[in-house]
């Protein structure tokens, strides 16, 4: 085990000198450190046949915002937490301009709590962080960054959020990538047991509704169900609230549903939807400090294909960017 914790320590060493600070980079600079990250390919190979044999490898690890998180490798967010010390990082930056001390954010789809550990410490004791997570066993795991990092404004609700009060069946993400873990059946997840849902409205409090400045939505093919229940509640959200969403309209249940379909009744109540920037592409976090702002998206044909998968913030804020 310890052979195996400096391996990684030196691995995560060579991983942070191709990484770079710069807000610029150009293509062929890119290319050389993406090439220079090849032999990372062999270290997570091994990695991966140690998981198969023996189970997942626990380490610590440090974003670059400071919070400490147990990583569980080689499960995707905490790899990229461990390795880069970011996840998502376009998002990561949207939700430092966005929030300030005293607001509230709502995390649907908290996973293991890196963002809700970020918006805490930007949101400050007077703030409000709501981190909604339907897995008891991921949940168990957002509680240990909650009080690792010391994190008291944050309050954890065990449920998925959809469009009515029912019981669902939950379906756990892969070993590989537990961030897919969702309420959507697909091939490949396995039956991790029943869990309670219902409207954002009916488990957020009014004061959180009315004060929440960000609503984040990762449900992994929920997300059709989540914003047909949030329709009732969006009078109640303060004029500058945004909620941003990552849509995934192939593993939408109702095959006839399209991205405008879902996104429509938001129009119609004075939202206006940017694309956010996301590449999952490992490469991409050897320069996390190339970020985009979210772009208003006018060209609505995007949204008439079930495209696998598209970010959007909706905001009611008439701009080209934000």
């Amino acid at each position: 085990m310890m052979i195996e914790a400096r391996i990684l320590a030196l691995w995560r060493w060579y991983i942070r000198l191709l990484r770079t600070d710069k807000e610029r980079v150009g293509l062929a600079e890119r290319w050389v450190r993406a090439l220079l990250m090849a032999p990372s390919v062999a270290v997570f190979a091994a990695l991966r046949i140690r998981t198969a044999v023996r189970g997942p490898l626990t380490v610590d690890g440090t974003t670059e915002d400071g919070i400490r998180v147990r990583c569980r490798l080689p499960d995707a967010i905490p790899m990229c937490l461990y390795l880069f010390g970011t996840w998502e990082p376009d998002l990561a930056a949207f939700l430092r301009r966005r929030l300030r001390p005293g607001d509230t954010f709502v995390d649907v789809g908290a996973n293991i709590g890196c963002l809700s550990a970020l918006a805490s410490t930007l949101v400050g004791p007077r703030g409000t962080v709501v981190a909604i997570e339907p897995s008891p066993a991921v949940i168990a795991e957002l509680q240990e960054t909650l009080d690792r990092n010391g994190l008291t404004n944050v309050r954890l609700i065990t449920a998925a959020v959809s469009d009515r009060d029912q019981e669902l069946q939950l379906f756990s993400g892969p070993i590989r990538n537990t961030g897919l873990t969702t309420t959507v059946a697909r091939t490949g997840l396995r039956e991790e047991g029943r869990v309670r849902a219902a409207p954002l409205g009916a488990l957020v409090t009014s004061e959180e509704l009315r004060t929440a400045r960000l609503v984040k939505i990762d449900v992994e093919g929920a997300e059709d169900r989540v914003l047909a229940g949030m329709v009732a509640s969006l009078d109640a959200l303060a004029a500058d609230a945004e909620l941003v969403v990552e849509l995934s309209p192939r593993w939408w249940s109702d095959a006839r549903l399209l991205p405008i379909d879902v996104l429509r009744p938001f129009l119609e109540h004075g939202f206006h939807i940017y694309l956010l920037p996301n590449d999952y592409a490992v490469a991409r976090y050897l320069w996390p400090r190339v970020v985009g702002a979210p772009q208003r998206l006018r060209d609505f044909a995007v949204l008439s294909r079930r495209v696998e998968r598209l970010d959007v913030v909706l905001s009611r804020t008439d701009a080209d960017a934000l």
